[in-house]
């Protein structure tokens, strides 16, 4: 009986004589392209062998050669040329002429799948290690395709040593390229995630700050023995609300998808946001006074719609205490107010929130990212409050800054 000695993966000991080069993936496909177009664009007497596992990105030309005058032969596990299937994750493209001669060895076997290790040679006489390793394990003649194809019969060290070098500068750079792009991604995602927490944290403690002192609202009822219980059953419902209107936050925030526009009665947004506002008013000489007679709808996310409305009537009333303490009168002689007015002007719906606290400084920074002219603010209200409007195609305006009355106006078209 004859015994058979399988034979070893020669090619990979290619690889490694020549150091275990590393190259990227799309870089190797670079070097596919440049050493296969001019055959196929300009076809000449020739021959390509290739072992090429995944043709993305080359498929297109494998197909032109094969369609071509000039003679390919595939050697994949499928092919049908191999003698054993011995060359593993090896694979190669072998391109004969009598003018030009590339081989191109590569290990897809690395700690990172978008790397391979490779080998290259170049118009060399040393061509014919490569070509004779494939020629001992196909049914293909590559001797003569080795006696046939010889564009230069001297070693030429020195060419295939720039050649490689080009690849590695351009391989490198590549890389850096890739790398750099990647990173300024990851900052523009990571400065997009930053402000929405941020955002969504800043709308999340409005509505619970209204939870908060709901919460104080039904301590001091209930330890009044019970009086008045219809405050406790109110401050429950608006501290639900409230709640809901976080929840959405969040949800918003782990949600690619955009705001969920409907049509809302206006008259019916306003009272939502005047039963969760009242409690900004609890223990304070501010008078609050709401005009809304419209019956009208509007297209607006209901709850981001309420969450701004809550944010600017908030503001207001934390205005007139700037010094850390409550005004009793404003400079005037006036008794503090902030009022909601709703108004129709042509195709459009108006809402009018306005307060005499006093002018607001720096108007022209008022809707900036991080301005605040609070201790304790974040700079993102009216950012949110502006988003928020424009997201249904409104918009959000500082109409009077004067020390006699301050008044952001909302104006949205109507839904017919």
């Amino acid at each position: 009986m004859k015994k058979i000695v399988r034979q070893q993966n020669y090619l990979k000991e290619l690889i490694e004589s020549q150091g275990n080069q590393i190259l990227s993936k799309s870089a190797l496909r670079c070097i596919m392209r440049a050493v296969l177009e001019p055959l196929v664009n300009e076809p000449e007497e020739g021959v390509v062998l290739h072992r090429i596992e995944n043709k993305s990105g080359i498929v297109g030309l494998i197909k032109r050669i094969e369609f071509s005058s000039v003679p390919s032969y595939d050697f994949t596990d499928e092919g049908g040329h191999l003698k054993e299937k011995v060359w593993a994750n090896t694979e190669f493209l072998c391109v004969l002429t009598h003018r030009f001669v590339a081989i191109i060895i590569w290990d897809n076997k690395t700690e990172n799948k978008n790397f391979v290790r490779y080998y290259s040679i170049y118009n060399s006489r040393l061509q014919n290690e490569a070509l004779d390793i494939i020629d001992r394990n196909t049914d293909i003649d590559i001797k003569d395709f080795q006696e046939r194809f010889k564009p230069d019969r001297r070693d030429n060290p020195l060419l295939n040593s720039s050649i490689r070098k080009i690849v590695e500068n351009l391989d490198e750079a590549t890389k850096d390229a890739v790398l750099g792009f990647a990173q300024i991604q990851s900052e523009k995602e990571e400065e997009e995630v930053n402000q929405n927490t941020r955002a969504v944290a800043h709308e999340i403690r409005n509505q619970l700050s209204i939870c908060d002192l709901y919460t104080e609202i039904i301590k001091k009822t209930c330890a009044k023995q019970g009086i008045n219980e219809e405050n406790i059953i109110n401050a429950l419902k608006n501290m639900t609300r409230a709640l809901k209107i976080a929840e959405n936050s969040l949800i918003a925030l782990k949600s690619t998808e955009k705001a969920v526009i409907k049509p809302v009665k206006l008259k019916d947004l306003i009272e939502s946001a005047q039963d969760l506002t009242k409690v900004y008013f609890e223990g304070k000489n501010i008078e609050y006074t709401i005009e809304n007679n419209i019956d009208t709808k509007i297209p607006v996310d209901e709850n981001k719609f309420t969450a701004a409305i809550i944010n600017l009537v908030k503001n207001a009333t934390e205005a007139f205490n700037k010094e850390g303490n409550e005004l009793e009168v404003v400079s005037n002689g006036e008794k503090p107010y902030v009022k909601i007015k709703t108004e129709e002007k042509d195709d459009f719906a108006v809402i009018r929130i306005s307060n005499n606290a006093g002018k607001i400084e720096n108007p022209e920074n008022i809707f900036k990212q991080g301005y605040t002219t609070k201790s304790t603010g974040s700079g993102l209200g009216l950012m949110i409050c502006k988003k928020s409007i424009e997201e249904v195609y409104g918009k959000l305006e500082l109409e009077k800054n004067t020390d006699e009355e301050v008044e952001f106006v909302i104006t949205i078209g109507k839904v017919n």
